[in-house]
């Protein structure tokens, strides 16, 4: 009896080496400025999870989170677990600048997607900059945010002075207008986007523009409709960062009995907070949005079943936020092939991405300030519960 205990567990000993020599393990990886092992792979997600616009910006963090789960499942970055960590900045500067500094102070941290805002992004630039820290972002549009000479801010969309001079040529050629009102927020995106659309309006020969700020998170726009409603504009466009403000917006438009063409901004293409916010109203409004119809992109499909079944509804924030996260992990993942990572090797690696094909139906290919080469805007119409893509014109750098 005893030795057949012996040989079982000699037995054991035996096929317990051999699991530990032929399975597989983890690369050894270390980080070139730390020269410390990195055991985990950080990668930020910057947004407003908290606030008007958390619908859009928790679209972005679960699609990020699809495309994380798919390469740990394939084993990580060589073999380095990834974890996906949450900024809030809930849409505010002071806010965003806190979570600037704890990710740059992260040592495992890598990469960041976001702050999908320009003027969160704006006041966290120079943050991220001296921290070595890529951000790719995935909406903010102000084109001076590739303007000032940093190289770790790059975009999956389109700049405000090519959506700024699309919409203007959709509010003409499509649209049909001769007159045009524009209310805009006061915030570094909105004013942007309403100079650079009025400057490519004023081109196309359209002067007779009425132009009026509003403020953000406010429930009454009623005095700033009113003079749109005297104005008698063909169009009115509602340039405002989140999808609840537009939706108080084209609702007390046809309150006041404003005949116009409701013309929303990016933000307005939720269908939570802005169709079915809007109580019918919404019905036939326009909007403009950074990323395409993905129903429409057979490519696209995997990554649709996989949100749908965990998460529900797709607006269109997601789609280019699971790109976005698979660029910056394979940047990331090509640094760390030699077993030694930085952070400045993975924004160098940002810069190499040519022709990058996912799901967006287009390639990838950032210039050398970090924008979207051949950027392009998409414009939507509200038909019943849901957005109907009818328009897309060209744009990019």
């Amino acid at each position: 009896m005893k030795r057949v205990v012996k040989s079982l567990l000699l037995l054991g000993l035996v096929l317990s080496l051999v699991g530990f020599f032929s399975a597989p393990r983890a690369k050894a990886l270390t980080d070139k400025t730390t020269k410390a092992n990195v055991t985990e792979i950080h990668v930020g997600d910057a947004g407003a999870f908290t606030g008007a616009a958390a619908s859009p910006c928790m679209e972005i963090f679960n699609s990020s989170q699809i495309a994380v789960d798919e390469w740990n499942g394939r084993g990580g970055i060589q073999g380095v677990k990834i974890k996906h960590i949450m900024g809030d900045d809930a849409m505010d500067p002071a806010q965003a600048v806190n979570v600037a500094h704890k990710f740059v102070a992260d040592k495992l941290m890598y990469g960041v997607i976001g702050p999908p805002m320009s003027h969160i992004a704006q006041a966290t630039l120079k943050i991220y900059g001296s921290g070595n820290l890529a951000c790719i972002t995935t909406a903010a549009s102000k084109p001076s945010l590739t303007e000032q000479g940093y190289k770790h801010f790059f975009r999956v969309n389109a700049r405000n002075d090519a959506h700024g001079w699309n919409c203007a040529l959709f509010i003409k050629k499509y649209l049909k207008a001769k007159r045009v009102a524009v209310l805009n927020e006061k915030v570094a995106y909105c004013e942007n986007m309403a100079k650079e659309t009025i400057k490519g309006l004023k081109k196309l020969g359209i002067t007779d523009i009425l132009q009026e700020t509003i403020v953000g998170g406010s429930k009454d726009f009623s005095p700033e409709l009113t003079k749109v409603k005297a104005f008698h504009p063909d169009v009115l466009f509602f340039i405002a960062t989140a999808a609840p403000d537009q939706a108080i917006g084209v609702r007390q438009m046809k309150e006041l009995g404003i005949n116009a063409t409701f013309f929303g901004t990016e933000g307005a293409r939720d269908k939570k907070d802005f169709i079915e916010a809007s109580q019918g109203a919404a019905e036939g409004a326009y909007v403009y949005h950074f990323a395409p119809d993905i129903y429409a992109i057979p490519e696209a499909s995997g990554y649709i079943k996989k949100f749908e079944k965990k998460y529900g509804t797709i607006s269109g924030f997601g789609p280019p936020a699971y790109e976005a996260m698979n660029i910056l992990l394979t940047a990331i993942n090509n640094a760390a092939k030699d077993g030694k990572i930085s952070r400045k090797e993975v924004i160098q690696g940002l810069h190499k991405i040519k022709n990058y094909r996912g799901i967006l139906g287009f390639p990838i290919t950032f210039n050398e300030k970090g924008d979207l080469k051949g950027g392009a805007t998409y414009f939507f119409r509200v038909e019943g519960k849901d957005f109907k893509q009818v328009a897309i014109m060209g744009g990019g750098q």
